[in-house]
């Protein structure tokens, strides 16, 4: 389908401006449930074991540079101001892949869940050789009741002002 969806909107010169946005809105909806299906095979590897970690010398503040790079249009859409405090920190051993996958998930929860204009802030704390990374925004916030659940699979804060954002 993403491939078709492509093809067609590269060689759809003459088609009108409803017909490429449907294709493109094919295309993004695809691409949307490729990754649903690459995240529930991650979910699985993990479950099995077999989630692939490639620690490395890194420093984390060029991976979330780039992450929030990434979640700024998101961000700029909702009137959300992104502040990045990265600090002094030292090198981590980490994947960086896996950083940036967090990162995003965090992140972009932060942003998905501040309603109207707002701040989502990231800053590092380096303790001893440990770094620690704190996301905070202006958001709807989390009842300590959800926070408990958090790290349950598939599980989602359902209030009445989360019920219009999509999961």
């Amino acid at each position: 389908i993403k491939g078709y969806a492509s093809l067609a909107l590269e060689n759809g010169k003459d088609l009108n401006a409803d017909i490429k946005n449907f294709i493109m809105q094919m295309k993004i909806a695809s691409e949307r449930l490729a990754q649903l299906v690459n995240d529930l095979l991650e979910i699985a590897r993990s479950e099995a074991g077999r989630l692939e970690i490639r620690g490395t010398a890194m420093n984390i503040v060029e991976p979330l540079r780039a992450v929030l790079a990434e979640l700024a249009p998101l961000a700029a859409e909702k009137n959300i101001k992104i502040v990045y405090e990265p600090g002094i920190v030292p090198d981590i051993f980490a994947d960086p892949a896996r950083i940036k996958e967090i990162a995003v998930n965090l992140v972009g929860n932060a942003i998905k869940y501040t309603v109207g204009a707002g701040t989502v802030t990231v800053r590092h704390e380096a303790r001893g050789n440990e770094v620690i990374t704190h996301i905070s925004d202006t958001g709807l916030g989390i009842s300590p009741e959800a926070q408990q659940r958090l790290f349950e699979k598939f599980y989602r804060v359902q209030t009445e002002k989360t019920q219009e954002i999509t999961g």
